[in-house]
């Protein structure tokens, strides 16, 4: 007796503690969880707002551990063979953490795709089209018991040879699709933005910097063009201006060049009543 009692309150226990995820917290778990699917499945546009879609209508509709792979589990595979590939279909159930994401233990609920993703604040993509509008309103309750997506595979299945995902965007590496840190309330987190704006701001000034060195960076002279450069060396005596040319490239013997010292000596000893160039002294 004492055992059949111990079992009901057991069973009761279980039952109480294993109630159903708050919305918000299935958003999260069904964001995480398709945005792996995405990257990994190389689904399209309309795959992935699909797949997040029946993921959260999963995760809404679990409130006990019978929900786990009772008749909305099985709904949920029907739906995703509705909008998969067979390839994209066979990778979903070879992999146990999309196949089976959900499973109970010590008490509370544990999701797989944490054992092979432990960055949980890292997403290859952003937020479905639909992450915030959509409310269930393509889960088999809503549609009579009957699945929204059967009859409407044209619109997700492309053909093999031109189908082209998000994957192959993110490898091309797509600035629109590229990976941004999300907190856990599915908002892109406040420092990643400040980052990515920072470092953009640093590419336009190094650019700028570098634009402006080009227009104001001064001619380089050559030193063979500096040794033959002239200089203009004008005699208060002479009526018109002498061209000297420097001593390296002149044919004047070595102590025969007029420097600028020479020039202003000539000149204070012109002011001072002598000749420049050697004359008489006047009386």
């Amino acid at each position: 007796m004492k055992r059949y009692i111990f079992s009901i309150l057991a069973m009761m226990t279980i039952t109480l503690a294993a109630k159903a995820m708050s919305f918000t917290q299935a958003q999260r778990e069904a964001l995480f969880l398709t945005d792996k699917m995405a990257y990994e499945l190389n689904l399209t546009d309309e795959q992935y707002d699909a797949c997040y879609e029946i993921n959260l209508d999963y995760l809404m509709g679990v409130s006990t551990v019978d929900d786990l792979y009772g008749t909305y589990w099985t709904r949920r595979n029907l739906d995703m063979s509705y909008i998969l590939l067979d390839w994209q279909l066979s990778a979903f159930r070879a992999a146990t953490y999309f196949y089976r994401p959900l499973y109970w233990d010590a008490g509370c609920w544990h999701f797989g795709i944490y054992a092979r993703y432990p960055r949980r604040t890292f997403f290859y993509f952003s937020r479905p089209t639909i992450y915030v509008s959509y409310r269930g309103g393509h889960s088999w309750r809503m549609n009579g018991g009957r699945s929204y997506y059967h009859g409407r595979s044209d619109h997700y299945r492309r053909p093999a040879d031109s189908h082209f995902g998000m994957r192959d965007r993110f490898n091309n590496n797509d600035r629109i699709n590229r990976p941004n840190r999300i907190d856990r309330q599915g908002r892109i987190d406040r420092q990643d933005r400040i980052n990515r704006k920072e470092q953009h701001n640093r590419i336009n000034q190094s650019t700028r910097i570098d634009r402006q060195d080009r227009i104001y960076r001064p001619t380089r002279i050559n030193r063979s063009e500096r040794g033959s450069s002239t200089r203009v060396t004008v005699n208060r005596g002479n009526s018109a201006p002498s061209r000297s040319v420097s001593p390296i490239n002149s044919g004047r013997p070595r102590g025969s060049s007029i420097s600028s010292g020479s020039t202003r000596s000539n000149s204070s000893s012109s002011r001072s009543g002598n000749i420049s160039h050697g004359g008489a002294r006047r009386m």
